[in-house]
């Protein structure tokens, strides 16, 4: 009998470890088309975050326009839930603060999107680190920010995703 990589987990059911059998077929295609079949939004952001990653490590810059939007409002996310905001705008992807306030807006997200915008406001313009420059004021300012966003002001991004993949089905 050959065994997958989730048969030690007692407590997953028959039908979760084929969901999660077939998302990771979709993965490792990067089956597009496939990929619009899954159900669940959680599943089906979950694979495109991974097809999207997969292509940008295999070729940076390769993304286009909508790839691009959906890429940085995951990775966005993905540190506030993590971490922290400030991950994203000054470690990960510092170069494209400008851009995923555009992405957020794009993908129907424009509450985050006001939030980001406020959170780049109180970055240092030339590019220091923030709390080498910041005070109590301006580091309760951010904390707040980062709440704020990580309480998904417009809704489950998973949700915000689809949509947005859905309606630009064509551009992935």
């Amino acid at each position: 009998m050959k065994k997958d990589s989730y048969s030690g987990l007692s407590w997953m059911t028959e039908e979760i470890k084929n969901e999660l059998i077939i998302r990771g077929k979709i993965i490792e295609n990067e089956d597009i088309e496939s990929l619009f079949s899954l159900k669940d939004n959680s599943d089906f952001s979950i694979a495109l975050f991974e097809i999207l990653q997969k292509r940008n490590e295999k070729e940076p810059n390769s993304l286009n326009e909508i790839e691009l939007n959906l890429f940085l409002c995951m990775n966005l996310e993905n540190a506030g839930q993590a971490d922290s905001i400030l991950s994203f705008l000054q470690e990960w992807f510092p170069e494209q603060n400008e851009k995923v306030i555009k992405s957020l807006n794009e993908i129907g997200a424009s509450k985050s999107s006001e939030i980001i915008k406020k959170a780049i406001e109180l970055l240092p313009e030339n590019g220091t680190w923030f709390f080498e420059s910041s005070n109590e004021e301006s580091e309760r300012i951010m904390s707040e920010l980062d709440s704020e966003f990580s309480n998904y002001p417009d809704g489950p991004m998973r949700n915000l995703y689809r949509k947005y993949a859905e309606k630009n089905r064509n551009e992935l």
